[in-house]
């Protein structure tokens, strides 16, 4: 340690600084957050494993996160109120996402039947924004503890993966994730 007090302050200073820099790479996501909820941020990150589910035409699809991109993963239902709201919003924002490198995987939990979500899709004029089946959530169940995702704690969930598919955290309940708060969570992730 130097003998001189101002070269002893600047070494302590500096160490300060390093020991700060350190905590704040550490401290994690950006805070996103509405009145009601927040972003939960999932430690340890786990990957999304693919689901086999149904596209709106009743063949099998598999929902994965999309490699290379952050993915936004919403789990909706037709008799959820937010999701009126949510997927016209998620329709129209499609290709501002994509620019940013952000896909939308939505996946429909209806108990109902598949013709009553493409009938409602069509009714909120949703046309573009992919949508998949998975009726009454039963494939996310039989996903079990091997699976981050969930729709345990409610409807709407949207969860955010990374680049190669590991989920980062989730929120409940409606929230614009085109957000000057939203964009900086995204950006951030796209950075891991």
């Amino acid at each position: 340690m130097p003998t001189d007090p101002m070269t002893r302050r600047l070494a302590l200073q500096a160490a300060l600084g390093l020991l700060a820099g350190s905590a704040a790479a550490e401290a994690g996501l950006p805070q996103f957050r509405t009145a009601r909820y927040q972003f939960i941020e999932l430690d340890p990150v786990e990957p999304m494993m693919p689901l086999s589910l149904q596209g709106l035409d009743g063949k099998p699809a598999i929902a994965r996160p999309v490699p290379g991109k952050v993915n936004l993963v919403y789990l909706w239902a037709t008799w959820c109120p937010v999701c009126r709201i949510t997927l016209p919003r998620f329709e129209r924002q499609l290709g501002d996402f994509r620019a940013r490198d952000v896909e939308i995987v939505s996946i429909s939990t209806d108990e109902r039947e598949l013709a009553h979500v493409r009938d409602y899709l069509k009714r909120l004029g949703v046309k573009r924004l992919p949508v998949l089946y998975d009726r009454a959530g039963k494939a996310l169940a039989a996903a079990g503890a091997g699976q981050p995702l969930s729709t345990a704690e409610g409807l709407p969930a949207i969860y955010v993966t990374d680049r190669r598919g590991g989920v980062r955290g989730y929120m409940l309940g409606e929230a614009d994730w085109a957000s000057p708060q939203a964009m900086a969570l995204l950006d951030h992730v796209a950075r891991l």
